[in-house]
């Protein structure tokens, strides 16, 4: 004869009852925290947009202040432009420079020469491999 269990298995219908109350238990959880859950939701997209709006205003601003920082140096490198083409225009004046050759006994020539410039040489292409250069390539 075959020896019984001790402990003989729950009939069916209690696993049927526990995990119907374990339903009942975790829908009555649920029903209880989704007022939690909806509050939370409702409260990170509202910050979500407002970190959007506060970031986007932030950049806004950071532009205006490049905007107006280019600006200004524009205008300040008009007038240092303007000043120095006032200072040119100062150094070749045809009476400062007759001064200064005055002051270093300068005079016009009386005989003008011409000067023969001798052309430059072409230098000679390399031959040989390029990355290698210093390896002649001997052609007859």
């Amino acid at each position: 004869m075959l020896a019984q269990p001790k402990f003989a298995a729950p009939p069916r219908h209690v696993e049927r009852v526990r995990t119907a109350t374990r339903r009942r238990v975790r829908r009555t959880r649920r029903r209880i925290h989704r007022p939690v859950f909806a509050v939370v939701t409702l409260a990170s997209a509202v910050l979500v947009m407002l970190l959007a709006y506060v970031t986007g205003t932030s950049n806004i601003t950071s532009l205006n202040y490049a905007v107006s920082r280019s600006q200004h140096e524009r205008t300040a490198m008009l007038e240092e432009s303007l000043r120095l083409d006032d200072r040119i225009a100062a150094l070749k004046s045809p009476e400062r420079l007759a001064q200064l050759a005055a002051r270093l006994k300068m005079t016009d020539p009386h005989v003008y020469a011409v000067v023969p410039v001798p052309e430059p040489k072409l230098q000679p292409k390399p031959h040989g491999i390029a990355f290698f250069g210093w390896i002649p390539n001997h052609q007859p």
